[in-house]
């Protein structure tokens, strides 16, 4: 199976707890702070260790944003 042929069915939970990170990053990047997975895990109260599942797509949204507001 190719990469792009990939793809993992989410829970309507799962896909609100990813736009919450998305507005955590967004925000976070727009006021020049950090983006580390303890504030994250501050942020959106959860144990940094619960997001471990979550970093690849952490990784895409933070490097995704960051292209966002270098093109602004």
């Amino acid at each position: 199976m190719l990469f792009e042929e990939y793809y993992e069915d989410l829970t309507s939970d799962e896909a609100n707890f990813i736009l919450d990170i998305y507005q955590v990053i967004n925000r976070l990047v727009h006021n020049l702070e950090p983006v580390t997975l303890v504030r994250l895990g501050h942020e959106l109260g959860v144990e940094p260790n619960e997001l471990s599942d979550y970093l690849a797509i952490i990784i895409t949204i933070l490097n995704k944003v960051e292209q966002e507001y270098e093109i602004r």
